[in-house]
Formats: C-alpha cells, structure tokens, sequence
C-alpha cells in the first residue's frame, strides 16, 4: 500500500478460525473441515465478497506448494460497516504431518472488476487420520478373519495333543454292512397264456383228448418198464433152475 495507493485491504479485516468443535485446529483425513471466514468492511466504500480459497505448503521448504484446496465462491456484497461469516471447508488426503495451510479472500469494489486478495488464515496445521470405531465394516471383517485362524489353530491343537485315544482310534475303523442273500424264491401265480372263452369247443376238446392220450401212453409206458425191472432176476433164477435139472 502505497502514499497514493488503496485497496480492500485498507477497508476490511478479514481472518478464519476453526470452530469451536475443533479447538487444536486439526485437519482430518477423509473428512469435512469447517472453517469460519470472518469480514467486516470498517471504510466508506461497498465491497463484494466474490470468492474465497485455499492452499497447502511445506514449512520445512519455505512454505513451498503442496496442493490447491477447496474454491468457493459467494458473490455477497459488503457495504459500509457491515459484518460477515462466511462458510468454508477443506478437505485433505495426506500423510499425517505438520503443513502450512493458507487460506485467502478475493474482493472486488463495488463497481470495479478488479480484485483484491486478502489473506484470512496463514497458519501450520497437523494432519491426522480418522479416529478408528468399532463398528468399522473393514475392522469388524479383520477381527472375524483373525478370530476365525484362532479357532482353527486351536481345534488342530486339541485334536493332536489332548483329544481322548478313544476317539483316535475310531477314526480309523468304518463299519461295514453284511451283505445277506435271500434264498426266498418268489413264486408267481399261474397265468394261462390265453383266455379259453375265445377258443371254439371243439378245438378244446380234441386238445383235451390229445392230452389224456399223451398221458395214458406215458402211464402205460412206465408200467411195462417196471414190470420187466421186476421180472428180470425172477426169470434168469427160473432159467438156471431148468439148466441144473438138465
């Protein structure tokens, strides 16, 4: 700022704060960051609020650039006197670590299509990681994981070392089934292999007479043979009798 010069710096006071849910000022990873940026316009001239945003640096390397953050913008004007919080939030994927955050307003008055930059927050923060719940979906599945070799281990443990001998030595043994033949034969019912109803009489009857001649000749037949087996040896006893008288 010079003699002759002026800008919005002159007219505004402008910083950003954390809220009070965050007093130590952490940035978490993976999460929200809420900022608060505070303005009040004490000159005689209107302003507008047109942006805001913010940056990452390396305080180990001269405040060096690491990333751009989060742009918003608001287009709100600030007129003479007034007073403004405006909303601002962040996010971050880094390693936890100690980094410079700044975090800066872009003001134009009213009528110009000039802006002026205004630096809210210049400050080191540390980066830190979710605080870890129990309820975590990953950390649950690790602990069932985990739980689940310990119970293995421990089964295989006392199978080996202190399960009964008893219970060893059935192990081995498979019990098998008698196989047992049934001697039962099944008996069938008679089944004729046609229906007499349909066959004319008189072929019934010369069948039935057929078959009473098969059977009297059969019959006939085993008599002469057991007579003759009878009078064989009576016979030859006869014939050597008549010889000797001779």
């Amino acid at each position: 700022m010079g003699i002759f010069s002026h800008d919005a710096s002159d007219d505004l006071i402008v910083s950003a704060t954390f809220p009070e849910s965050n007093p130590f000022g952490l940035v978490v990873n993976g999460e929200k960051n809420n900022l608060l940026i505070h303005l009040a316009n004490n000159g005689n001239r209107n302003y507008t609020l047109v942006s805001a945003a913010a940056s990452f640096h390396d305080p180990a390397k001269h405040w060096a650039l690491v990333k751009n953050a989060t742009a918003l913008k608001y287009n709100v004007p600030l007129v003479t006197g007034s007073n403004f919080s405006a909303p601002f939030s962040l996010n971050s994927e880094f390693r936890p670590q100690e980094l410079g955050l700044t975090v800066w307003v872009n003001l134009a008055e009213q009528g110009s299509a000039t802006t002026d930059q205004i630096v809210a927050f210049n400050q080191t923060v540390s980066i830190v990681e979710q605080p870890t719940s129990w309820l975590d979906p990953s950390l649950l599945f690790l602990w069932l994981i985990i739980g689940t070799a310990l119970l293995g281990g421990a089964y295989a443990a006392y199978n080996t070392f202190f399960a009964p001998q008893g219970r060893k030595g059935k192990k081995g043994v498979k019990k098998t089934k008698a196989i047992v033949v049934n001697e039962k034969t099944e008996s069938y019912p008679t089944v004729k292999p046609y229906e007499e109803e349909w066959i004319p009489a008189q072929h019934l009857k010369s069948r039935a007479s057929k078959t009473k001649k098969e059977a009297g000749a059969l019959s006939s037949g085993g008599e002469e043979a057991t007579s003759g087996a009878e009078s064989g040896p009576e016979g030859k006893g006869a014939r050597r009798r008549k010889s000797k008288k001779a």
